[in-house]
């Protein structure tokens, strides 16, 4: 059965780059993975890297798997709120009705380059795209045909949830 894997990059600075604990986590979970025929990152440089350290490639970029493009002062009222959110900056866009429209979209392009790369690969394959909490969690909205209405879940690093060809959706450590 032809599988994708979507999952948040490593963790990180507040600057976006990975941290030496993120590399190494990295680095441990690929023991663990099996090798991907296709592999996807965000144009972000630390969705890229985790990208390479879990597979030894260089992905394919595709914005699909990117965040919204959020100004600056919006960025930073983002980080300051989602401090105190119980769901991070994630919780804040998806309760945030100005946001929730803007990771919606964000969610459908993420879904939609699921469905895309599950067409796309040969039987019994397999993909791995790298992306980021907020996306991620509105993209398995969109896939299950849930309302995005509210924050409830967040992926930590390096977690996130894998699609099968029939679009069921799990959650994968």
């Amino acid at each position: 059965m032809k599988k994708v894997h979507v999952r948040r990059h490593a963790p990180k600075h507040a600057t976006g780059d990975l941290t030496e604990e993120g590399k190494k986590l990295a680095l441990e979970l690929r023991k663990q993975l099996k090798k991907y025929d296709v592999i996807i990152a965000s144009d972000k440089p630390r969705a890229i890297e985790t990208a390479k350290l879990l597979t030894g490639l260089v992905p394919k970029i595709d914005n699909r798997a990117g965040t919204p493009r959020f100004t600056f002062e919006q960025e930073e009222e983002l980080h300051e709120l989602g401090e105190k959110h119980k769901f991070g900056i994630a919780g804040v866009i998806l309760d945030t009705p100005h946001y929730r429209v803007m990771i919606k979209e964000k969610g459908e392009s993420l879904a939609e380059l699921v469905k895309e790369t599950l067409q796309k690969l040969p039987e019994n394959g397999s993909a791995l795209i790298i992306s980021h909490d907020g996306v991620m969690v509105a993209a398995e909205r969109v896939l299950k045909n849930l309302p995005l209405d509210k924050a409830e879940k967040t992926y930590k690093p390096l977690q996130g949830f894998e699609v099968s060809e029939n679009l069921q959706v799990i959650d994968l450590e």
